[in-house]
């Protein structure tokens, strides 16, 4: 079915997966400020932390992907043992926030070593089971899914890839795109609920893998698909990454929601920084896009004028 919608023109694409979303979703649309990085927008001041993201490895990873290297990371308030995760985590509740993501690093078998934070998420949540968790594992072995599943965790991120060359040659994994499909399976199995994120140009900014990924999640059946967009977070000496254009992003989005017409479809925290952002923001609402997190100004603006009624939330995206 995506070989024949790939074909239709994007105009005729939007307006049916526009037409689906108000069917399904009504006229809400959601846009997400979890301050995980820096915003400012006239609905809603910034708030540091409300919703923050924890690196279990710090700035270590394995893998040194050539789309990230290690950056994304960066970011992330660092917690490398299980002592140091109870104390983040609490600091960060009595000021306010309201749940974290847990991520890190992954090893050489694509694998976040989640193992050592099982038992410390399951007391946050015996102590706070408001207190929302959502973990990014990367592939994960059953045990470990199953730990958290006792833990308790509200929910479970993972990148799905769809081309075995993007698996090699960006993520420097001997891993095939079955070992994804039958990961997102066995989390299903386990009895998680599933968040997991198709990254736009995946493979440095070239449409590959998108399609196959979107099949795969189509098929398990998720509660909620995240689209991110590949960031260059740094140059790749002569040769720059690419930016996906505003019309593959539309393309693809509204293809998702036309595959996937009940099952909310979310905008989450990563999109480059680039003339086209707008563009591409606008093209997303008319795709039928239930939330966009961090959209610019102007994005809340045309989606009002789109007779869309706006809300805005710190929770993040995914659980929204």
């Amino acid at each position: 079915m995506i070989d024949e919608l790939i074909k239709i023109p994007l105009d005729e694409l939007q307006s049916r997966a526009f037409g689906i979303r108000k069917e399904n979703f009504g006229k809400e649309i959601t846009f997400s400020f979890p301050s995980t990085v820096s915003h400012h927008t006239d609905d809603l001041p910034p708030q540091k932390d409300r919703f923050a993201a924890i690196s279990i490895t710090g700035k270590r990873c394995e893998l040194n992907c050539e789309h990230c290297k290690g950056r994304l990371l960066e970011t992330m308030i660092p917690a490398a043992d299980p002592d140091a995760f109870l104390q983040v985590v609490d600091r960060l509740r009595s000021q306010g926030a309201r749940g974290v993501l847990v991520s890190g690093g992954a090893n050489r078998e694509g694998e976040v070593p989640l193992e050592r934070f099982v038992s410390p998420m399951r007391s946050i949540k015996d102590k706070d089971p408001q207190f929302k968790i959502i973990v990014h594992t990367g592939l994960i072995r059953r045990g470990a899914a199953q730990g958290l599943k006792e833990a308790r965790v509200d929910q479970v991120l993972i990148d799905v890839i769809g081309d075995k060359d993007t698996i090699r040659e960006v993520y420097h994994l001997n891993k095939r795109v079955e070992d994804y499909e039958e990961t997102l399976k066995m989390l299903k199995d386990v009895g998680h609920r599933l968040a997991p994120h198709i990254i736009i140009g995946h493979h440095l900014g070239e449409i590959r893998g998108e399609w196959k990924a979107l099949d795969i999640v189509t098929q398990v059946g998720v509660e909620t698909i995240v689209l991110v967009v590949l960031k260059p977070l740094f140059s790749l000496g002569k040769n720059l990454m690419k930016i996906p254009k505003p019309e593959e992003t539309s393309r693809i989005s509204a293809i998702a929601r036309i595959l996937n017409p009940s099952i909310p479809i979310r905008m989450g925290c990563i999109r480059p920084a680039h003339p086209w952002k707008a563009a591409m923001e606008r093209g997303l609402i008319d795709s039928g896009v239930n939330t966009i997190a961090y959209p610019l100004q102007g994005t809340v603006d045309y989606a009002r004028a789109m007779g869309l009624e706006t809300r805005f939330s710190e929770m993040c995206c995914s659980l929204i």
